[in-house]
């Protein structure tokens, strides 16, 4: 039993490391398809250079209105670009809306504005669950985001995003890998309660990354 297993896993990690990735390390923009349109895209204004940087990461995100995050037809919660309701334990997020129509859940409430009426900046503190999506779909969704503070090997950071993307573009998303990416980003759904949440991503992370999955790639990585 023993040895087909380490055979089986040895084979597994083996595969994916051959797994062909679009080579986007040191891009300052990164699409989530090939198309450019059909997602999101992100234009990196800072990397991480020490193991925690106070003044955080920042970078650009932008929800294209013509693709499928801004299907209005579906429910907004079931488009497959709105991030699950979720926790960030340590960090903050802050929005800064730059243009478009932009909602978001907050703890128990749901808010929806524009660059006229969002508050500047939007404060997303740690442990509050939220979420956030494309309201109107007439023109596209652009936002500054800031991660405060980032660090070096686990949390959101611009390095996170970069290999999140490059795997969402190159479509080698699995449940498997995502265990391993909320693992390291510290971004836990609130289905269960905090401590359960945890420990079942991080025994799912452990044994994913036995079978060859990693937190970040070298073609993916900017350094």
């Amino acid at each position: 039993m023993l040895v087909p297993a380490a055979i089986w896993i040895e084979y597994h990690r083996y595969r994916i490391s051959k797994l062909l990735r679009t080579r986007t390390k040191d891009s300052s923009n990164i699409t989530s398809s090939y198309e450019n349109i059909r997602c999101f895209s992100l234009k990196l204004t800072s990397t991480l250079t020490t193991d925690v940087i106070t003044n955080g990461d920042k970078f650009k995100h932008t929800v294209y209105s013509q693709g499928i995050c801004g299907n209005l037809q579906i429910p907004p919660k079931k488009r497959s670009c709105t991030p699950f309701l979720h926790i960030h334990p340590y960090q903050t997020e802050i929005f800064t809306i730059l243009q478009g129509h932009f909602s978001y859940q907050y703890g128990d409430e749901i808010y929806s504005c524009d660059i006229h009426t969002c508050p500047s900046p939007i404060i997303i503190h740690p442990n509050i669950p939220h979420t956030f999506w494309m309201n109107d779909n007439k023109e596209d969704l652009i936002l500054i985001v800031r991660i405060e503070p980032t660090y070096k090997d686990r949390g959101l950071s611009a390095k996170s995003f970069e290999n999140i993307v490059g795997v969402v573009r190159d479509k080698y998303m699995t449940i498997w890998q995502a265990f391993v990416f909320v693992d390291n980003i510290e971004t836990y759904p609130i289905f269960l309660p905090f401590p359960f949440v945890k420990i079942i991503i991080k025994i799912g992370s452990l044994i994913e990354q036995l079978l060859g999955y990693q937190t970040e790639y070298e073609e993916y990585t900017t350094k």
